[in-house]
């Protein structure tokens, strides 16, 4: 069957797995280019005015993500819009929370491209093992996912009590990262997930495709310290029939080895497994643990407990977005908490902070209602299957 290895950064975090592990495919070892344009800073410009006339009457909004300071107090949300659809003139946006996410202000950081060709797209956000906050977003010409151009560019970002203050953006990847990095404390190693969508027939991705699709990235603090210099890690091959847009997640399920990986495909989440630390995986097969699902991005992470985390589709198509918990390393979901029974609800991220609260979002009807919705809970709720408790409100207004 042929297959494309698609790019995975492996996450690690801590519980215990079990699975059947199949035949497994072989390390990445080629080198890592950047082989689009390397200057970050040259294809875009920030906006810290809210009342910009750029940023109204907005066509859509989609794709969020959640991020926080450690201790919550900061809450920062990404989302992106701009131009007549997804394509050109892209921008991502931010909004902050000062609140735990009660309230919101919106707009208080636009990365906005500085030509109409360029857009701006699939923002992640990620609090690293020093407590910094970074924004990742997409970058590409025209309406392309990867170009051969642009790539995953990282900004650091905080609240300096009167505005959003950032650093310069880094270029520090080909292809796309819609999901967060993993710190691997007994490793010193973060991991990151970045894909490379199939190309476009006639169009520069496909002569500018790299070799086998994506790469593996890793981050070894003990050599790079607080710089973004990452190396080839690993590699998740999906059957060519079942590949759409990867949007890879991993996460460790124990500490002797054992990672689970999930992948968007045409036919919903499939899922891998490794044994050794994520440098080699098994056949990608179809995630059943939790019920049904579709295809489209979800979220998968361990909280402070070791239990891990899903927000997914609890269906075939995009409504009933859900947050189940697993105690026993991903064998079985027990535990779900229906956030949202609404159709047109997709794309869920979260980030739990020290208090113990568990922050969401996820899109819905994005170019009708154009919702970016934020729930807060706990893990508690979720093994109660408490609806009550759960906070929810629009963040952008």
């Amino acid at each position: 069957m042929k297959t494309r290895s698609i790019v995975l950064l492996t996450l690690f975090i801590a519980s215990s797995c079990g699975f059947f592990l199949p035949a497994c495919n072989s390390v990445k070892k080629s080198a890592l280019t950047i082989s689009g344009d390397k200057d970050a800073s040259a294809m875009v410009e920030f906006i810290s005015n809210p009342e910009d006339a750029r940023l109204k009457d907005r066509k859509f909004e989609q794709v969020p993500a959640v991020g926080a300071t450690a201790d919550g107090e900061h809450v920062f949300v990404a989302f992106y819009s701009g131009g007549a659809a997804p394509g050109p003139g892209n921008y991502v946006t931010l909004s902050v929370s000062l609140d735990r996410g009660r309230t919101w202000l919106n707009d208080q950081l636009v990365v906005y491209p500085r030509s109409s060709e360029y857009r701006l797209f699939d923002p992640a956000i990620w609090r690293d093992k020093f407590g910094q906050v970074r924004l990742f977003y997409g970058s590409a010409k025209n309406n392309l996912l990867w170009d051969g151009f642009g790539g995953v560019n990282a900004v650091e970002i905080k609240w300096d009590g009167k505005k959003i203050s950032h650093s310069e953006p880094v270029r520090i990847s080909d292809g796309v990262m819609s999901n967060k990095p993993v710190y691997l404390p007994s490793k010193n190693r973060a991991l990151f997930p970045v894909y490379i969508d199939k190309p476009l027939p006639g169009t520069k991705s496909e002569s500018a495709f790299p070799h086998d699709g994506a790469f593996i990235y890793s981050k070894d603090y003990s050599k790079s310290g607080r710089k973004l210099q990452l190396s080839p890690y690993a590699s998740i091959n999906v059957p060519e029939e079942l590949r759409i847009h990867d949007e890879p997640q991993v996460v460790e399920v124990n500490d002797k080895g054992g990672y689970l990986a999930m992948v968007r495909t045409t036919k919903g989440i499939y899922y891998t497994q490794s044994t050794d630390f994520g440098k080699t995986w098994s056949a990608v097969q179809a995630f059943t643990a939790s019920g049904p699902t579709t295809s489209s991005r979800f979220y998968i992470g361990k909280l402070s407990s070791g239990n891990l985390l899903l927000v997914s589709n609890n269906s075939t198509t995009r409504n009933k977005m859900t947050a189940f918990l697993s105690m026993d390393g991903g064998k079985t979901w027990p535990h779900k908490l229906l956030l949202d029974a609404r159709e047109n609800v997709s794309y869920p991220d979260a980030d739990q902070t020290a208090d113990g609260n568990i922050h969401v979002v996820f899109d819905r009807d994005r170019t009708g209602a154009k919702d970016i919705l934020y729930c807060r809970f706990t893990e508690n709720d979720v093994i109660s299957g408490n609806n009550d408790a759960v906070f929810k409100t629009r963040v952008n207004k």
